[in-house]
């Protein structure tokens, strides 16, 4: 087993920034088990990552601190704090007694209109087919007395 091979190739490297895949990583957990150097390679690494980390962080700004501490106001009881928080909304939720679902009135109308238009379009389909047979048997009745016409005319 050629270690320096992992080292080279960038296996370590890989596993460290979570970027290999679940085969690689349990072979290279198995490996660091076994060679001491490999293991070295991997601290070197792994402190060389969260060192770059840190130098390039950059510290949050104190009043994004506070402000994401805050509480979010929906019961702001602390002293002093008499103003109104403006991202406030009641939502007044009443217990239903029934074992039924209510809905808003006008949902109930859409519904109803739906219900409607989808009779209507329903009413016009069978309208026009029926319309449509009775052209077709028209068409039929015409072709029998040509054909009959046709039939008798050259005796």
């Amino acid at each position: 087993m050629n270690v320096q091979e992992y080292i080279d190739n960038g296996m370590v490297e890989s596993y460290v920034l979570g970027l290999a895949t679940p085969e690689e990583a349990k072979e290279l957990e198995r490996l660091i088990k076994e060679y001491p150097e490999l293991r070295k390679e991997f601290n070197a690494v792994e402190q060389t990552i969260q060192k770059l980390w840190l130098e390039d962080a950059v510290p949050p700004p104190m009043e994004l601190r506070e402000r994401s501490l805050q509480p979010l106001g929906w019961a702001d009881t602390s002293p002093g704090s008499d103003k109104k928080n403006p991202n406030y909304t009641f939502i007044n939720i009443q217990h239903n007694q029934s074992n039924y679902m209510t809905v808003h009135k006008i949902w109930k109308w859409i519904f109803v209109i739906a219900f409607l238009l989808f009779k209507f379009c329903l009413f016009l389909a069978i309208y026009f087919y029926f319309k449509y047979r009775q052209v077709e048997d028209r068409q039929q009745e015409r072709e029998k007395v040509r054909k009959e016409l046709q039939q008798s005319s050259p005796q």
